[in-house]
């Protein structure tokens, strides 16, 4: 899908509301994604944008919300300047991304971070926890993650469907019951292939 296909869903389905900032969420993304290639070949771009896509068909959705999909791994796999999306889309984006994140971010002097992995445990309590907006980019995330599993390892494709059915079910069942729907269904053809 080219950019002006991508924004004249946008334009369609939401207007110009907050456009300007979806548009450099999506220029960030693509920027800093870029050396990244996902399992099945692709730039790894395309999965963030399927995923901002995805949460549109499940809309309604928001400009904030579009952002973070769009964004949601760039504290996990990239270098970002602290404060930088802070500045660029406010707090509430900036929090979102960071609990989206499966490690912690220490940022050091001299522009230095490290980042801890987080327990699976606690960070999917957290997700539960979190705002609305944190569980359907998560849930949207899945949900993309599930309908490109075909291109994983065997070992992969279980954990993350055991991962699924113990973690994000319960989380789709308190947020939204057509992701839950479109979740388990996934689930559910994958233990039938397996």
């Amino acid at each position: 899908m080219t950019r002006d296909k991508f924004f004249e869903i946008i334009d369609k389905k939401m207007g110009f509301e907050g456009r300007e900032q979806i548009e450099w969420a999506y220029v960030l993304a693509k920027q800093f994604h870029r050396e990244q290639v996902r399992d099945e070949g692709v730039r790894y771009f395309e999965h963030c944008r399927d995923v901002a896509l995805i949460l549109i068909k499940y809309g309604p959705t928001n400009p904030d919300e579009l952002i973070v999909g769009l964004l949601h791994d760039v504290y996990e796999d990239q270098f970002v300047p602290r404060g930088m999306i802070r500045q660029l889309f406010g707090n509430e984006v900036d929090e979102a991304l960071k609990a989206l994140s499966h490690e912690k971010l220490f940022y050091k002097s001299h522009g230095k971070i490290t980042k801890t992995p987080e327990n699976k445990k606690e960070y999917f309590d957290s997700i539960k926890r979190g705002s609305i907006l944190i569980r359907r980019v998560k849930l949207a995330d899945r949900l993309h993650n599930l309908l490109t599993l075909e291109f994983c390892k065997p070992e992969k494709r279980i954990r993350k469907i055991k991962e699924t059915m113990a973690h994000i079910l319960p989380i789709a069942q308190e947020t939204d019951l057509r992701f839950l729907k479109a979740i388990k269904n996934r689930c559910d053809y994958w233990e039938r292939k397996s």
